[in-house]
């Protein structure tokens, strides 16, 4: 038996309708269930050919908001959209050097060669389970709430994938085959020093060292909190200012709970200029009400669906240390 579905759209075949309009059909038609016939017309308006229905613009906010917030790489990453199942990302690999030229010589024509890359669209859902007394509270924001449940357990998935994906059925992460590159290997399995640590840093080319970035475990952070150099400095200063990142050797540092702990060949500390790895957004993410599916528990289903990809599109931009094996 099929369960009844009330989903909501925002697409083309709406531009004729006013935004605010639309989003009041979709809070009070979709997700307080208290819509009326002109509601739900609005919203049989955005009906999409395609399967699915995407949230309005308002909502879709939230969360990308949300999921910056909670996901670091994210928050470092460049993030594009596209309406596509595949976009070709065109990257400049090698030009040749300038030349002097003697007076009367010819001049050198400069040899480019571009490769690239492709990123695709995988697709990530999750089902969350609302009470129907909490729906049923007027002075309780449900779209914002839904918004923001939704994107805390997205940005986890998204951030575990962005740095341990395969690349086969999720986004491709920095510290897989073909993500980063591997600037030193540990002496030790469970352990860097100070040493390898400024190796790190210098073992990535002077340019992308401007924008870049220090990732790794909380664990292995409060190990470096600890790390002195040669004149007994330490390697660490915490933040000038509370919305500001602790630095290591003047770069910003962060955390991951998905970045690997010191142990034998693992990917411990990352290094490197994030705003190489692209990540891709197809579209908007689309939510689905299920009324009755969990009707017996006085509970109704929502899901939502995104589309997303991301591969670090130039290796060399961004550098790890593999613990020793």
């Amino acid at each position: 038996m099929k369960h009844p579905v009330t989903m909501i759209a925002h697409s083309d075949k709406l531009e004729i309708l006013s935004t605010n309009y639309y989003n009041d059909a979709f809070c009070r038609g979709v997700v307080s269930n208290r819509g009326n016939k002109v509601a739900y017309d609005v919203l049989e308006g955005g009906n999409d050919q395609q399967g699915g229905y995407l949230v309005p613009d308002s909502m879709e906010k939230q969360i990308v908001e949300a999921l910056s917030e909670e996901n670091i790489i994210r928050k470092l990453a460049r993030v594009i959209h596209t309406d596509s199942r595949e976009r070709l990302v065109p990257i400049a690999e090698s030009m040749s050097e300038a030349q002097w030229i003697p007076e009367g010589g010819q001049m050198p024509m400069a040899d480019k060669t571009f490769s690239q890359a492709k990123l695709k669209v995988h697709k990530l859902g999750i089902m969350l389970r609302i009470t129907n007394e909490l729906l049923s509270d007027a002075g309780v924001g449900m779209s914002t709430y839904i918004a923001e449940s939704f994107a805390r357990r997205i940005a986890s998935a998204e951030e575990s994938a962005f740095l341990n994906g395969d690349g086969v059925t999720m986004p491709q992460g920095l510290l897989t085959e073909g993500g980063a590159e591997i600037g030193l290997t540990s002496q030790s399995a469970n352990a860097v020093t100070a040493d390898e640590v400024i190796s790190l840093y210098y073992s990535l080319r002077a340019p992308y060292r401007k924008h870049a970035v220090f990732l790794m475990h909380d664990d292995t952070a409060k190990v470096l909190r600890q790390m002195k150099d040669g004149n007994n400095n330490y390697l660490w200063h915490d933040a000038l200012g509370f919305d500001q990142p602790n630095t290591i050797l003047g770069c910003p540092v962060y955390t991951s709970e998905y970045m690997p702990q010191m142990q034998a060949g693992a990917k411990t500390i990352l290094f490197g200029d994030l705003s190489f790895y692209w990540i891709a957004d197809r579209g908007n993410r689309s939510l689905c009400r299920y009324n009755e599916l969990y009707a017996s528990q006085g509970q109704t289903g929502f899901r939502v669906i995104e589309r997303v990809d991301g591969r670090l599109l130039v290796p060399e931009a961004v550098k790890v240390i593999q613990m020793a094996a």
